[in-house]
């Protein structure tokens, strides 16, 4: 497997740490990079090998890269909330994606809120989904805050059998 270079200077990420290599940049670029206005950012999107989308306050997905949309093949993604295109389960029964109470105990829900309300970025928070054992996919997610929004990274994802 070949070394992995940065998104924007091209130098390769062999001494970076795991937040780097997820999102391809070095440290000298990574401020850079993610704090270019929300249009310039979909070619960094592109560039990512997992699924990563910019979240909104209100939970909406602003822009994501072609791996986040191929896991919501059937509807249009920017503009719905997380819970809407990742097909909550519990969201067309109880309300909007955010506004029920099964959304009060959603890490992802809870992680991009955090993110936002604190500032700080979060890493390796485990999220499962559907909600259904058959098809579950778990995702280790990556948050931070990049040109008013939260870069959300799904990453190392893995299916899980049922039982």
């Amino acid at each position: 497997m070949g070394q992995t270079l940065c998104f924007r200077c091209m130098r390769s990420l062999e001494e970076e740490d795991e937040l780097h290599l997820l999102t391809r940049t070095c440290g000298k670029c990574f401020n850079a990079v993610l704090s270019s206005p929300l249009e310039a950012i979909s070619n960094y999107l592109e560039s990512l090998r997992i699924p990563a989308a910019l979240i909104a306050l209100d939970q909406t997905v602003l822009s994501s890269n072609g791996r986040f949309r191929r896991m919501a093949p059937h509807r249009e993604i920017a503009g719905h909330r997380l819970g809407e295109v990742l097909e909550c389960m519990y969201a067309p029964i109880l309300g909007r994606c955010g506004e029920t109470v099964a959304c009060l105990v959603c890490r992802l829900r809870r992680s991009v809120e955090t993110t936002w309300v604190t500032g700080e970025g979060l890493r390796g928070v485990s999220f499962s989904f559907p909600h259904k054992e058959e098809g579950r996919k778990t995702f280790t997610i990556t948050t931070e805050i990049v040109s008013g929004a939260v870069l959300l990274l799904m990453g190392t994802a893995a299916a899980t059998g049922a039982g």
